[in-house]
């Protein structure tokens, strides 16, 4: 039987809880595991929403006295 925690009725809404409650044990396990996925998926991004397994080219050193003044495109 899940246990209700008062911080987390306040924010979920009762319905989703309802119908969370009359699945089968086996399902209840599946929205778990579930909303395990959608954290640690959520936890993949950095602090500024960016992926952290982006991929980078290091294309070395920017050319001596580039300019990207607009005037001088």
């Amino acid at each position: 039987m899940l246990t209700p925690i008062p911080s987390l009725q306040t924010r979920i809404p009762r319905t989703l809880l309802d119908k969370i409650r009359s699945l089968p044990v086996e399902r209840i396990a599946q929205v778990e595991d579930f909303v395990d996925f959608l954290r640690q998926r959520a936890s993949n991004t950095s602090e500024h929403g960016e992926p952290l397994d982006f991929p980078v080219d290091d294309l070395g050193p920017w050319p001596e006295g580039l300019s990207l003044r607009r005037e001088d495109m």
